[in-house]
This record gives structure tokens, C-alpha cells and sequence, in this order.
């Protein structure tokens, strides 16, 4: 089997030859290609070649243009800070001194460069894996996009305090992440894959209210278009596993701190495969060969035929190849 055919019978709950490895890799990404992460996030044959080396090498099962969170927030005039060897991110957030909603850039996403920049990543992938991999386009969720923005502390107390500008924002944003969506799925992205970590810091309330609605209907439009949805929530989401059932991804992403079988089991009944969740830094980066075959097993041998296996989050650039060889060896069956 290839990867694409691996990962689209997993999904289906039929035999495979191996569980399918879904690690989430950035930093790993542009230390394969050689580069500085600044470099990586602006040059998307750089982020091509480096997923290509990565794929091959640790046996990953999926190419994917994921890279940061401030594509979008780009494109709808932030100012961006690129370190060298850090994440992008805006100084000051675009919208931290308040809801002037005149300050937010309405553009094609085929014109901004950094959106560009994905959607060429997303065409020159699909060109080079043809059908070997599935290609996993990126959008920041609704409420994520809205927290690079306003900036994350300042939204924490809009949704809080009901911000009466916030519903309008968030109408706007969903707009322009339907359109970015679209674009990379023309380029031949198989499924996208929705960021919304922000989510992980509110309760079910707030994540009904504000969230929910947003997450629900951008995967529906990512469905009509005819990708699949991986979304990927970073951090503790016990508290909204049933609400996401309605969400309906094919993919959820898991992190480390939730109870990856309790996960499984509120999925049981659905169309959505649970993905992860071992530990990135305590097991994959610092662990040794014991620990890692330990973890990994665990999540592998869960009694689910849909389960994917993955570190819960990003799998960081300073990790012991070995650890990484010896995941994806003990994946197959």
C-alpha cells in the first residue's frame, strides 16, 4: 500500500499494513531542507522539498503545507515579524487597539503573497506525490484567526464580555478562510487541515457559542468542495469531544493530555478517525527507546480500526531520529 491508499482504507475502518503516521512536522521540515525556519514559511519549494525528505525518511503518510498561523492574518494586513528561527507572528496584533474593522484587508487569496505561498506549496506537492500521498492543505480556524487579529488575551475578554463587533469580524473571517480553502483544493489538496488551538482555551460555553458554528460550517463547505477535514485543536479538548461531534471532521487530532481511549469511544459511532496522541516532548524528544515503543503501542493497539497514530502536536525539530524511525516501525502490523 501507499500512503494515500494506507491512510483512505484506515479511514474507512478496512485492513491496512500499517497505522497510518500522521506526525505533524514544521521545524523538523526546515531542518531537512536545510534551511532557517524564516526561510521555510516564505519559500514554499523549501517547504516541498523539506516535506518530501521527511515523508521518506520517518515514513510519514501524509505531505502537508502547514508551516504557521499568520498566512491569513497577513493577507488581511497584519504586520508580520519573521525570526529567524521562530514562528512569524504580528507586532502589534492588527486589531489590538480595537474593533476598526476598516484596518481588515479584503483580498484574493491568490494575490497576498503568503497565501500564495501555500497554495503554491499545496500545487507543486500534488505535482511531485501525484498519488502516492494524500496533500493536507492549512486554514486557521475561525476563532484562531480572530485571536491572531485582535490578539489572544484581549479576545479572551471580548468573548467574555460580549463584544458586540466580534460576530461581524468573525463573519468576515469565515468568508475569506472559505475562499482560501477553495483555492488550495483546486491546487490539489486532498484535505484540509483546520488550526484552531484557540478553542482549547475556553469551555464547552463559550466554544458552542462562538466557535461551533464557525468550525461547523467551514468544514461543511470544505466537504462540498470535495476535500476532507483534519482539525487540529492543540491542548486539552476533553471538555468539548461531544461538542465536536458535530463538527464532523474525518480527522481530529488529539494532544497528549486527553485520555486518547475516552476519545476513541465518543467517536466510535461516527465518520470521524481520532488521531494521536503521544506525547512530543516527553516521549518523542526526551524519551528513550522504551518509552517511546510504550506510548506509541498504546495508542496503536486501541481496539478502533480507524485510529491514527500521531504525536499529539508537532513533533519537534530536535528530536533523536532514532525515536522517529522506531515510531513508524512499530506502526505496522
Amino acid at each position: 500500500m501507499n500512503s494515500r491508499e494506507r491512510l483512505y482504507a484506515r479511514m474507512r475502518g478496512a485492513p491496512v499494513d500499517k497505522v497510518p503516521n500522521m506526525n505533524i512536522v514544521m521545524g523538523l521540515v526546515a531542518k531537512a531542507a536545510g534551511v532557517s525556519y524564516s526561510v521555510y514559511v516564505r519559500d514554499y519549494r523549501k517547504l516541498v522539498e523539506g516535506n518530501l525528505i521527511c515523508a521518506e525518511r520517518f515514513g510519514l503518510d501524509s505531505v502537508s503545507v502547514i508551516s504557521d498561523p499568520m498566512r491569513e492574518a497577513s493577507a488581511f494586513g497584519s504586520t508580520l515579524v519573521f525570526p529567524e528561527e521562530g514562528v512569524p507572528y504580528c507586532e502589534p496584533p492588527l486589531l489590538a487597539a480595537g474593533y476598526d474593522l476598516n484596518l481588515v484587508r479584503i483580498t484574493d487569496p491568490l494575490e497576498s503573497p503568503r497565501t500564495l505561498d501555500r497554495i503554491k506549496g499545496v500545487e507543486l506537492l500534488k505535482r511531485k506525490v501525484r498519488e502516492d500521498y494524500p496533500v493536507i492543505g492549512w486554514v486557521e480556524g475561525v476563532l484562531a484567526e480572530v485571536a491572531d487579529l485582535r490578539g489572544v488575551n484581549a479576545l479572551m475578554y471580548d468573548l467574555i464580555e460580549e463584544e458586540s463587533a466580534l460576530p461581524e469580524l468573525m463573519d468576515m473571517v469565515y468568508q475569506q478562510q472559505c475562499r482560501f480553502a477553495l483555492e488550495q483544493i483546486k491546487a490539489g489538496a486532498d484535505i484540509i487541515g483546520v488550526g484552531n488551538s484557540v478553542a482549547s482555551l475556553i469551555g464547552p460555553v463559550l466554544y458552542e457559542k462562538y466557535a461551533l458554528p464557525y468550525d461547523r460550517a467551514l468544514v461543511e463547505y470544505i466537504h462540498t468542495n470535495g476535500a476532507k477535514v483534519k482539525l487540529h485543536i492543540c491542548g486539552n479538548i476533553t471538555q468539548l469531544l461531544t461538542l465536536l461531534r458535530q463538527v464532523a471532521p474525518e480527522i481530529l487530532d488529539v494532544d497528549w493530555m486527553v485520555d486518547f481511549r475516552k476519545a476513541a469511544a465518543v467517536f466510535a459511532d461516527t465518520a470521524t478517525c481520532v488521531c494521536g496522541n503521544v506525547d512530543p516532548v516527553a516521549v518523542l524528544y526526551r524519551g528513550d527507546a522504551a518509552l517511546v515503543e510504550r506510548k506509541v503501542l498504546e495508542c496503536a493497539s486501541l481496539d478502533d480500526a480507524t485510529v491514527l497514530v500521531a504525536a499529539g502536536c508537532e513533533v519537534p525539530a530536535a528530536t533523536p531520529e532514532e525515536n522517529l524511525l522506531l515510531m513508524d516501525r512499530l506502526l505496522y502490523r
